[in-house]
């Protein structure tokens, strides 16, 4: 192989490699609409929240978040979820590590962490976050469901 060859090889990889982050990086933190509207079972989740099972959603919407220990961009997610929680009361944020839930990663279909599952009071998912959400996508989301639910 020439090294005239072996440039445009690199050079090739280099581009592939830039648009692959560009179009990774445009995905990233964007709310996507759920059109299955699935029911979430929170006995199936098995959440805990301050030392007791969560056993009711929020009264206007709940965010599941699936997150694991080794991941930086989860605790950032949880923190902004946790301040909105505390802005909102009818707001709850739900924080599953799927390290050891390999079960609830496969039905929610949970690629990448954090993975944030937007539901309505009912417990029906109607927005999925793929990576860190981005505040004024989450806040967007949640008038959505505001308004829905009046």
């Amino acid at each position: 192989m020439t090294w005239q060859l072996r440039i445009e090889l690199v050079a090739a990889l280099l581009v592939f490699a830039t648009l692959a982050g560009l179009v990774w990086k445009a995905r990233t933190g964007r709310a996507h609409r759920v059109r299955s509207g699935e029911q979430v079972d929170l006995l199936k989740l098995e959440a805990i929240k301050g030392g007791k099972p969560v056993t009711k959603f929020g009264r206007r919407a709940t965010a599941l978040q699936f997150s694991t220990e080794v991941c930086s961009q989860c605790r950032q997610t949880a923190r902004l979820l946790g301040e909105l929680e505390n802005k909102h009361n009818d707001f709850l944020h739900l924080e599953v590590d799927v390290t050891n839930r390999l079960d609830l990663a496969a039905h929610f279909k949970v690629l990448q962490t954090p993975t944030t599952l937007l539901l309505d009071s009912n417990g029906r998912v109607k927005a999925r976050i793929g990576g860190a959400p981005k505040p004024q996508v989450l806040q967007e989301e949640l008038r959505k469901l505001e308004i829905k639910n009046v």
